[in-house]
This record gives C-alpha cells, sequence and structure tokens, in this order.
C-alpha cells in the first residue's frame, strides 16, 4: 500500500507543473525527439568532460616529467656548478660588507681627527684674537688717559657737546614716537 506524504508549503506540489516533453499529446508521431536530444546533449557533455580528463591527464604528465627533470637535475654537475656560483656570490657580498664597513669606519676616524684638528685651530685663533683685543683695549685706554691729561678744557667741552647731542636725539625720537 501507498504511504501518504508529508505536505507542506516547503514541498511543491507536482500535480500543477505541466506534463513532460515524452508525453507529447499533439499526435504527431515524434514523441521521442526531445529524449534523443537530451541523450545528444549528454553524449555532448561527455565528450567535452572525456577531453577535459584527458588534458589534465596531459598537465599531470608534464608536472611529473618536470619534476623528475628537477630532480635529476640536481643530480649533475649544472646543479652543482649553480650551487658553487650562489656560494662564491654570498661569500662575495660579505666580504664587500666587511670591507665596507672597515671603509666606513676610516672615514669615522678621519672625521673625528679633522673635527678634533678644527677645534684645536679655532681655540688658537680664539685666544689670540682675544689676547689683541685686550692689548687694542689697553693702549685706547692709555691714550684716551695721556688725550684727557694733556687736553682737560677741550676734553669736557667735547663731552658737553656730545652729552648735548644725545638728548637732542633723544628729544626728536620722543616726540616722533607721541605721533
Amino acid at each position: 500500500m501507498a504511504e501518504s506524504r508529508h505536505r507542506s508549503a516547503d514541498v511543491p506540489n507536482f500535480d500543477t507543473y505541466p506534463s513532460s516533453p515524452l508525453s507529447d499529446v499533439s499526435g504527431r508521431g515524434d514523441m521521442g525527439r526531445p529524449y534523443i536530444e537530451r541523450l545528444s546533449e549528454r553524449s555532448l557533455l561527455k565528450q567535452r568532460a572525456a577531453e577535459l580528463g584527458a588534458a589534465a591527464g596531459r598537465i599531470a604528465v608534464i608536472i611529473r616529467q618536470t619534476q623528475q627533470g628537477l630532480e635529476s637535475l640536481a643530480h649533475h654537475g649544472l646543479y652543482d656548478r649553480v650551487s658553487g656560483l650562489a656560494e662564491n656570490a654570498r661569500a662575495r657580498t660579505e666580504q664587500i660588507r666587511h670591507l665596507a664597513a672597515a671603509r666606513a669606519q676610516q672615514v669615522t676616524q678621519a672625521a673625528g681627527a679633522k673635527a678634533a684638528e678644527l677645534g684645536r685651530q679655532t681655540r688658537e685663533k680664539t685666544a689670540e684674537l682675544a689676547r689683541q683685543a685686550k692689548s687694542g683695549y689697553l693702549r685706547t685706554r692709555i691714550r684716551a688717559k695721556k688725550t684727557i691729561h694733556e687736553y682737560p678744557v677741550e676734553t669736557a667741552l667735547a663731552a658737553g657737546a656730545i652729552g648735548l647731542l644725545a638728548g637732542i636725539a633723544l628729544r626728536i625720537r620722543r616726540a616722533k614716537r607721541a605721533y
């Protein structure tokens, strides 16, 4: 006996769907044609699948041959030669790095020595200029005292004139600021 099926809104009701193409009711006699077309479509699909499978197989063979070629290359002298060249390149790079570090250290030491020499020369020049300034100041002071002692009246008049000019200049400046 047939069992009753569970009905819900999620399960479609197949009674409302149109009939399949095999049940052609037109009466023309080519009821099997859609089925044959489906079979030819399936055969085309199978043919494409077979072609894709063959292509994938050829790719797998090529990859396997390439791997074997690389493995055999590792056992040949060419691999040893390339490895030797790479090792030589690494050693040369390390040697150049050491030379560059030594050269940088030499340049740093030379720059430090040059800076120390310039500092020493600057201190000497500064000390010499300070001595010259002191001696010039002392000479000027002695000359001023000598002039004041020899010409006291003229010195007093000159000092008064300088004071008068300074006072006038200050008044003019203050007047300009007021406006």
